[in-house]
């Protein structure tokens, strides 16, 4: 009987085997098991594309279901605090409580005429926010809340403060509630120091960065081997270092040495058979798109640094290499670096020097240079 591929490599899908972030899933179980008033209850997580932001959310909201509480998902690319006002919650009261009841207005027995009734409107005025969840927590009847926003990077600012001060009225009355919220590092970063954002300014902040080489070994091995198909000797290690540490990469290494394996365990030819393709669907995936809208002035500025990258053998390059290798002075670049921060698309690397923020985006950057072959 063949077996299934356990390797998830599909952005928002939880993994077979955890690794690394046990802490934050740990923290958050002992905030929800504590009460109302417990400060872990509130939290923020961060990181570039592809590091685990939207798995690690789902997972937190596996947590909160497994102890019985309800999950309210909403996305900062939509108008947040209407939906949640309009829409998911009422829906979620709409199953709680039984129909609405009808009004008798008059009646009448056979020959004179039939029955008549109306639906009576019991919420004249439109809702807010806060009542709806004052609503929702009393049909719950004793269990909570979770509320989980991510992409929290493109929220609306007057959204946020919508859902803030209703989150808070409900803190304030020692309701069972928490909030969960995710996005790209420079996106939270900037909207933490936007005026008004005290609550986010509060939340337990988890910033997440790459795996260490051990735990992406260790999720390598685990996963294949829990699901019949071992890698054998050193695979897991060099896969484990393929990978850089990248959770996107290790499901997508993981799945792919799966499949090209023949027999009954992954070797390490199998793992460098399928370390381009890999690559190339890093790029295709993740690379791609965060490119598309980015200017011609910030693409020289990343192509640059691509080219200083291939030479020197080093992820760091220095601020002097780019000036040099742009013809423009620091001052003229500053504005260029800061835009390309904002964007995920590099990250400080220390005095006067900078990196990729994805693993192998210089990789796919030189690729893109390279002229087509026509035989």
């Amino acid at each position: 009987m063949p077996r299934n591929n356990p390797f998830r490599p599909t952005f928002g899908a939880s993994p077979k085997v955890w690794a690394g972030r046990t802490t934050v899933l740990d923290e958050f179980t002992t905030a929800l098991e504590s009460g109302p008033g417990h400060p872990n209850r509130s939290l923020i997580i961060s990181g570039s594309r592809g590091i685990g932001k939207t798995v690690l959310l789902t997972e937190l909201e596996d947590k909160a279901r497994a102890t019985g509480w309800v999950v309210i998902r909403a996305s900062g690319r939509e108008g947040m605090a209407e939906t949640l006002t309009n829409s998911t919650i009422p829906e979620l009261i709409e199953s709680l409580e039984p129909a609405p009841k009808r009004k008798f207005t008059g009646f009448n027995v056979a020959g004179l005429g039939g029955v008549r009734s109306e639906l009576v409107d019991e919420q004249p005025v439109a809702p807010r926010l806060v009542t709806r969840l004052h609503q929702l927590l009393t049909l719950l009847k004793g269990t909570g809340v979770l509320f989980t926003i991510d992409e929290i990077q493109d929220s609306n600012p007057a959204d946020l403060t919508e859902i803030a001060v209703a989150y808070q009225d409900l803190v304030r009355d020692d309701a069972e509630v928490a909030l969960a919220m995710a996005g790209l590092t420079q996106g939270v970063n900037n909207l933490l120091n936007l005026p008004g954002a005290t609550f986010l300014r509060r939340a337990r902040h988890y910033e997440l960065g790459p795996l260490t080489i051990d735990d992406a070994t260790a999720t390598l091995r685990d996963t294949a081997q829990e699901a019949g198909k071992p890698f054998l000797n050193d695979a897991a290690r060099r896969a484990g270092e393929l990978t850089q540490g990248y959770p996107y990469l290790v499901q997508l290494i993981g799945y792919l040495a799966w499949n090209h394996a023949v027999g009954d365990a992954i070797t390490g030819r199998d793992v460098s058979s399928i370390s381009e393709e890999a690559i190339e669907i890093l790029g295709k995936q993740v690379h791609q798109p965060s490119l598309r809208a980015v200017p011609p002035r910030q693409r020289e500025y990343l192509d640059a640094m691509a080219h200083i990258q291939s030479q020197t053998g080093r992820a760091q390059v220095s601020t002097a290499d780019l000036t040099t290798a742009l013809d423009r002075p620091t001052t003229a670049l500053s504005d260029t670096r800061g835009k390309l921060i904002d964007r995920d698309l590099i990250v400080p690397a220390g005095w006067g020097e900078v990196e990729f923020a994805q693993p192998y985006l210089g990789d796919y950057l030189r690729r893109e240079q390279r002229p087509t072959r026509v035989n």
